[in-house]
């Protein structure tokens, strides 16, 4: 990684941590943005540990913070446009964005590259397909589950790449979660009208959801604990979660050990912060 110099740099000063705690940049998000991130990156630049290349900073779904716009203060596309120009010449911030709210980003002096027209741009499906036929190549699970024979042949791998391409619509996402399901025997492709496979994000989601809860009763143990996840501004701890998952259970309540192992069964569907 390019900023690994920074990592290091991070985990051996006590008081950088502690600026950019969950506390801090909460309580000032422009002095922790300042003191964490910019000031010692240009530190390390000056005395030659982080080289003379571009660095980037990834933000991905920018738009996602417009549906929780706070009351006061920035959103994270106001946030990035008032410190755009504190930013060194040699640190580039690239962030994705859905088309439908793309008005967002015209505050942000930034190049933009839409990724939309997958029919005309034949790098999109380039790349898609490369990732594609990667996964396949590399994977005897995935092979094993979409032929129809004793053996994956070139000409059928072919055909499963230009189909799987076609329903990805440009989406890697789409792609490599249809994949990941393949890989895993959730989904056996021996048919060459691939009717099995999902056509969209919201029916791979549906199927994650109908594999890990077959019943109503199932998902019953996890529905307030994601309520409370999805609702929250920010990051919530164990601790958090738990209390709140009570606040919301008005004639009964949940023990600890019971809501740890209700917890648990969401795993894989919730990342956990390593700082708390």
């Amino acid at each position: 990684p390019q900023l690994s110099s920074y990592r290091d740099h991070l985990l051996s000063e006590a008081h950088l941590q502690g600026a950019l705690s969950l506390k801090e940049c909460i309580a000032n998000p422009d002095l922790a943005f300042n003191r964490g991130i910019l000031e010692p990156l240009a530190s390390l630049r000056r005395v030659g540990k982080i080289d003379g290349s571009n660095c980037v900073i990834l933000v991905d779904g920018l738009c996602e913070a417009e549906y929780h716009r706070p009351d006061h203060g920035d959103t994270i596309t106001s946030f990035l446009a008032k410190h755009m120009p504190q930013f060194p010449s040699w640190l580039k911030i690239i962030a994705t964005i859905r088309t439908q709210l793309q008005e967002i980003s015209k505050q942000l002096p930034f190049t933009r590259i839409s990724l939309d027209n997958v029919n005309v741009n034949e790098n999109l499906q380039k790349d898609i397909l490369e990732y594609i036929n990667y996964r396949v190549k590399n994977s005897p699970s995935i092979q094993t589950n979409i032929t129809a024979g004793s053996k994956l042949d070139s000409l059928s791998q072919n055909k499963f790449g230009q189909h799987l391409l076609h329903l990805s619509q440009g989406s890697f996402l789409f792609a490599k979660l249809t994949l990941d399901l393949v890989e895993r025997g959730h989904l056996v492709v021996k048919s060459s009208g691939y009717k099995v496979l999902p056509v969209s994000l919201a029916q791979i989601y549906m199927l994650h959801f109908n594999l890990r809860f077959p019943t109503v009763r199932s998902f019953e143990k996890v529905f307030h604990i994601l309520s409370v996840c999805l609702a929250a501004l920010y990051p919530l701890t164990l601790l958090e979660i738990y209390y709140s998952v009570n606040s919301l259970l008005v004639d009964t309540f949940l023990p600890w050990e019971e809501f740890r192992q209700r917890f648990k069964l969401l795993s894989g569907f919730l990342v956990k912060r390593l700082d708390n």
